[in-house]
């Protein structure tokens, strides 16, 4: 039996890693954190507190974790593009 079980743990954690993929599709994301936006937008550490500081991107804290909420990011994003000179409104 405790062969079965050794033999049995790396499918039980394949499964897992394909329910953590499925669950972030059920419940996408709702908030970026800084590791976020520094990854996607190239952001730095200082960039993001100057932001904060100047109130440019709108965020939420809990504790000592910083929280921007995604959509309005986007709008954000949105709001100052040039998309609409190229006719590639978004």
């Amino acid at each position: 039996m405790k062969e079965t079980k050794e033999e049995m743990e790396p499918v039980i954690k394949l499964l897992e890693e394909i329910k953590s993929k499925f669950d972030a599709f059920r419940y996408p994301k709702k908030y970026y954190r800084n590791n976020d936006l520094k990854k996607l937008f190239g952001m730095s550490d200082n960039t993001i507190c100057t932001y904060r500081d100047k109130n440019i991107i709108p965020f939420s804290k809990i504790g000592e974790i910083y929280y921007y909420p995604i959509a309005d990011i986007d709008t954000l994003l949105s709001k100052n593009s040039n998309f609409d000179l190229f006719g590639n409104r978004y």
